[in-house]
């Protein structure tokens, strides 16, 4: 298996490469008629010259996580989508629950399973979010089938806290979904592949490096993650408050702190797991002494960089 593997790596980046090539080559496309636009040899300034090549090598620091952060294949959403349809039917068929405990289960099952099915229908792009999003939710109704449940060892308080974390994290990441139009991962591999040597970052116009920062721009989700964590964070603060109660038994007591620590532990990670390429794009040109402006020279979103070499 593992020539296959390696023989689909080389497959798969001919591929990003062939498409690179396109964008540069293709008779009618609009990079070959920026690539042919005047202002990209000897008319340029060095400094002009030198501050396109800053902000290539730049662009291919961060291109990197942009698309990793955006693809995802086709074997966990079918992963995830199976594990619910097992969990829902083994909800369904459970005995010994009420029926508001059933249908607290059976709906965090199914929305499992339709997040699964969901993420192969969206792009590609789309894929992690809508999984991140179905698995919210699913945890959620998870936390509240087990406060139904009415669990001795556990105060409801910090089962409903949980609940209610993993709920509104989950309505968040699913507003930014419909709120972000995210970049093709298609076209993200492409741009990737033209900044990631220096020989096609040479070859690379004004106007095309303006178009592949643009691309860049467009992974931006609309809700910051940290913002879209937040509920999380508080409901595992709220779920550790029955530990101040002195009428609790200890053990109860225990459990809350123990629960709401390891859910607020959890959440602050996710929310600063990792810096967004685009915000890392933008600290690191400014640390180089480059300016972003809002808009690029053509009047559209993007990024405009000044500064001297």
């Amino acid at each position: 298996m593992g020539w296959l593997s390696r023989s689909t790596r080389h497959v798969r980046r001919a591929l990003m490469v062939g498409a690179a090539v396109a964008r540069l080559s293709l008779p009618g496309s609009a990079a070959a008629q920026e690539a042919r636009a005047p202002g990209s040899g000897e008319d340029q300034s060095r400094e002009d010259v030198a501050q396109r090549r800053e902000r290539a090598a730049l662009l291919a620091t961060h291109y990197h996580d942009a698309v990793r952060l955006h693809s995802m294949g086709r074997g966990l959403p079918i992963l995830f989508s199976g594990l619910g349809g097992v969990s829902l039917a083994l909800s369904l068929a459970g005995e010994g629950i009420d029926a508001p405990t059933r249908i607290a289960f059976a709906s965090g099952s199914a929305t499992m399973l339709a997040g699964g099915l969901g993420a192969l229908a969206v792009p590609e792009t789309y894929r992690p979010n809508t999984l991140a999003t179905a698995g919210m939710l699913s945890q959620g109704s998870l936390w509240l089938g087990f406060a139904l449940l009415d669990s001795e060892p556990i105060p409801r308080m910090t089962l409903v806290s949980l609940s209610a974390g993993h709920y509104a994290t989950g309505l968040l990441s699913g507003l930014n979904l419909a709120l972000s139009d995210y970049t093709p991962v298609s076209r993200l591999r492409a741009d990737h592949a033209l900044v990631a040597t220096p020989g096609w970052r040479a070859r690379l116009s004004d106007a095309q490096l303006a178009s592949i920062e643009r691309d860049l721009l467009g992974t931006e989700p609309a809700i910051p993650r940290w913002a879209i964590f937040l509920p999380v964070a508080l409901g595992g603060v709220a779920a550790a408050a029955p530990v101040l109660d002195p009428e609790l038994p200890a053990e109860k007591r225990m459990m809350s702190a123990i629960f709401g620590l390891l859910n607020f532990t959890w959440s602050l990670a996710a929310m600063l797991e990792q810096e967004h390429p685009v915000q890392a794009y933008q600290r690191d040109l400014r640390r180089a002494g480059l300016r972003v402006a809002p808009s690029g020279p053509d009047g559209t979103a993007g990024l405009t960089v000044s500064g001297k070499f």
